[in-house]
């Protein structure tokens, strides 16, 4: 024997969507339905992570990055910083730099370029440190 089936059972997500929509006044209806799909918060521009360094010496500078940076963007706002400030006459030898030196959040060397600084834990206002560490050349 044959069953047969209502029109209603037929019906795909989308036209039992569109017949609560008819049958319902928008004030009992989910916010979630009412929200397109395309809309995206993490495509809304976001505030950059104020950073403080603390240098070799003791002082302090501020740098600004990205929420979204990676270790290596965090590397290249510090060399920013550093070039705005330093004298005409002044030339840093980066890779002299990063070859003794390295930059520090809470006790661990951040040697991985590519890393998330969200994934490391780094937030908005917290501090990191320069410290010396072994290259392959000074080995």
């Amino acid at each position: 024997m044959l069953q047969t089936c209502e029109p209603h059972e037929l019906w795909t997500k989308s036209d039992r969507l569109r017949s609560r929509l008819s049958s319902h006044s928008i004030s009992s209806i989910s916010p979630r339905l009412l929200i397109k799909k395309s809309f995206a918060y993490h495509k809304m521009p976001q505030q950059p992570l104020n950073l403080s360094v603390i240098k070799l010496d003791g002082s302090t500078f501020d740098v600004q990055v990205s929420r979204m940076a990676k270790v290596a963007k965090l590397i290249e706002a510090v060399k920013d910083v550093f070039d705005h400030s330093a004298n005409d006459d002044e030339v840093i030898s980066w890779s002299h730099v990063w070859g003794h030196f390295c930059l520090c959040y809470n006790g661990k060397k951040l040697l991985d370029y590519k890393a998330y600084i969200r994934v490391i834990g780094i937030k908005d206002g917290d501090q990191l440190r320069f410290v010396r560490h072994l290259s392959a050349n000074s080995l």
